[in-house]
């Protein structure tokens, strides 16, 4: 290492001026530093769409695809509308089901006869039961217990098993348990232990079998075992016994309020990605305000450099082919047809859908009577557009005629999740702002490049400014020797 000395001897600021000459020297790096940071920002961009894309594709269109939300079905119950309650799933098929209850769903339950005597549930078992077993068996499962348990902590153990399904009651003033099968419908509770036995549930304990619900619908006679059950896509809750002579009606029809939420809640995050992607490709772009050098930073306020960034940062994406490319695919995925099964055609304008003008960019508006008008017309024509799927397609991303508005921008948001991995090396996944990049990537190979580039220009820089204070260090040495030569002759 050089020692670095001022020029006393020569009367000259040698820092000073090796900083000059170094500045000089340093342009190539501060260029190349500043192409480093410009890449940087650019792929930043680039993860900016591709979290609003992962975010369209996994919170919107993954969900819309669910039959509940493009097929929603309503309930309407007329007549007796207490005995039974309905709720239409998207599975549910049109008609009316006329249902007349008998009997309900009930569970088995077992109640001892002879209790334990009176005890609180804060007791310890062993007040009760001081058998050798550890163990009680019900429907067939082993359910462990210790001698240091409290009634509660047995009874809890017994609630708390899946397997054994079972609910356990103690009653502290009789010293009486009962037990009930979680399940409703004609099935056996088996039970066996000596602990069990200790609050008398033993063979003197009293039985009531459950019971399967009885019912009739639309004259056939139905049996089940929950009171809660699916019949023609319509989940059934039976509350009580129909009165003689009455019956409950349930129509099924399509639920028009919630479709429309539905294709505006489409419209509304389709807009968004859209002017998310138009706004990256229309971003002014300022040439003249660089990324700032670290010298150029210390003359800078943080307010100053944070409006010097956001003019640097502007427009990295203006008129980017990859996000061109996207925007192009979902418009022309939105305003073609959907070519149904029976070659019929859906447009979107049938919906009550159009798109803006010029100045709107291709974003969509949802005229909400339209819509329902035509639901009117044609219940299936909001499942038909958005849920068709072409099956001899299901495993690319270039979509047909036949796939519906969610498959095609299922297919265009994978897409270009793809070309930006590969680009950027942005997550496919991942809705995260601040993500962390994928190495393989062209961008991140290019970064990393140029970050090896940095540290040999670094290298190189520091080798050049030793050797100017090598060079200052040998001409402060001749000038103070010449000085010193120049004393000694004036001296004679």
């Amino acid at each position: 290492m050089v020692t670095r000395i001022t020029g006393l001897a020569s009367g000259m600021d040698i820092d000073a001026t090796v900083t000059k000459l170094m500045t000089a020297e340093k342009a190539p790096l501060t260029k190349l530093t500043q192409q480093k940071q410009l890449v940087e920002w650019k792929r930043e961009g680039y993860r900016d769409v591709s979290t609003k894309l992962v975010s369209f594709l996994n919170d919107k269109l993954n969900n819309l695809s669910l039959s509940s939300s493009i097929n929603a079905q309503k309930a309407t119950i007329t007549g007796n509308t207490s005995a039974v309650s309905a709720t239409a799933t998207g599975a549910a098929s049109g008609g009316v089901l006329n249902v007349s209850v008998q009997g309900l769903a009930t569970a088995t339950n077992v109640k001892s006869t002879t209790g334990a005597g009176v005890h609180a549930s804060t007791d310890a078992l062993s007040t009760v039961y001081s058998g050798s077993e550890t163990s009680i068996t019900l429907n067939g499962t082993s359910i462990s217990f210790s001698p240091s348990d409290s009634i509660d902590s047995f009874m809890q153990k017994i609630n708390s098993n899946k397997d054994a399904g079972v609910t356990a009651v103690f009653d502290p003033s009789s010293g009486k348990m009962s037990l009930t099968n979680k399940a409703t419908g004609n099935s056996n509770l088996t039970f066996s232990g000596e602990a069990l036995a200790a609050f008398g549930l033993d063979n003197t304990a009293t039985v009531a079998q459950g019971a399967d619900a009885q019912l009739t619908v639309n004259g056939l006679s139905v049996t089940q075992k929950s009171n809660t059950f699916a019949m023609n896509g319509v989940t059934l809750t039976l509350n009580s016994v129909t009165p003689t002579g009455q019956s409950t009606q349930i129509s099924v029809s399509a639920d028009t309020d919630k479709l429309v939420a539905t294709v505006q809640s489409f419209v509304d995050a389709y807009n968004d990605v859209l002017s998310t992607l138009n706004t990256k490709v229309g971003e002014e772009r300022y040439p003249k305000y660089a990324p700032l050098t670290d010298e150029q930073k210390k003359d800078l306020s943080d307010d100053e450099q944070a409006l010097w960034n956001k003019k640097a940062k502007s427009g990295m994406l203006k008129n980017d082919d990859m996000l061109q490319n996207t925007i192009s695919s979902m418009r022309t995925a939105m305003i073609q047809g959907v070519t149904l099964s029976d070659g019929n055609k859906v447009s979107f304008a049938q919906l009550g859908i159009t798109t803006g003008t010029y100045e709107t960019r291709g974003k969509l508006t949802l005229d909400p009577d339209k819509l329902k008008t035509a639901l009117e017309k044609d219940p299936n024509i909001v499942n038909n557009f958005f849920g068709s799927q072409d099956s001899t397609a299901l495993n690319t991303n270039k979509y047909t005629d036949q796939d519906g508005i969610l498959s095609r921008m299922k297919k265009v948001a994978k897409s270009s999740l793809e070309s930006l991995a590969s680009t950027a090396g942005t997550s496919k996944v991942s809705s995260d702002a601040n993500s962390t990049f994928l190495v393989n990537s062209l961008m991140g190979t290019q970064i990393t490049g140029m970050e090896r580039r940095i540290s040999d220009w670094n290298s190189r820089l520091n080798t050049i400014e030793t050797n100017y204070y090598k060079k200052f260090t040998a001409m402060e040495t001749a000038i103070s020797r010449y000085n010193t030569q120049s004393t000694s002759l004036s001296s004679l």
